[in-house]
């Protein structure tokens, strides 16, 4: 299993800039990667600091068909970490925290404050989340945060 590291975001005048910037573009490129994927069509991405684990890089992404649409039942979003790769160039003690979900899933998470999307929440309105892309329904899911 690869691991990925990326630093995390600070607030700015456009709702959130990386307070890491060198890992901006990184997560702009592994974003567009995941928007090929036509099997499970991108909603929602967002790079943000949540204030756990503050060396590293979070990126939240809701995608269509993710988990077979299915619902956790501990109520708990699906998160994997990487480490440094040739692609995501990161060093040693940081790591990129993928936060995964499905379109179902993410409307009861919200209607539920489930944690994983109440940090996200908390670091929207702190100024410490950075929209990378949305469609015409992860423009919805932006707005419920």
């Amino acid at each position: 299993m690869h691991k990925l590291i990326t630093r995390r975001m600070a607030s700015s005048t456009n709702g959130g800039a990386a307070k890491y910037p060198q890992y901006l573009a990184a997560v702009k490129r592994l974003v567009e990667q995941h928007r090929k994927i036509k099997d499970e069509p991108l909603h929602l991405a967002v790079y943000f600091a949540p204030k756990r684990n503050p060396r590293d890089v979070f990126l939240f992404e809701v995608i269509g068909g993710f988990g077979g649409e299915h619902i956790d039942p501990e109520k708990k979003i699906f998160e994997i970490s990487f480490g440094s790769t040739a692609g995501f160039e990161l060093p040693p003690s940081r790591h990129l925290r993928l936060i995964l979900t499905n379109p179902v899933e993410f409307g009861e998470a919200v209607r539920g404050k489930w944690k994983g999307v109440m940090e996200l929440k908390e670091a929207k309105r702190h100024g410490a989340a950075q929209l990378i892309f949305r469609d015409a329904m992860g423009r919805e899911f932006w707005e419920l945060l």
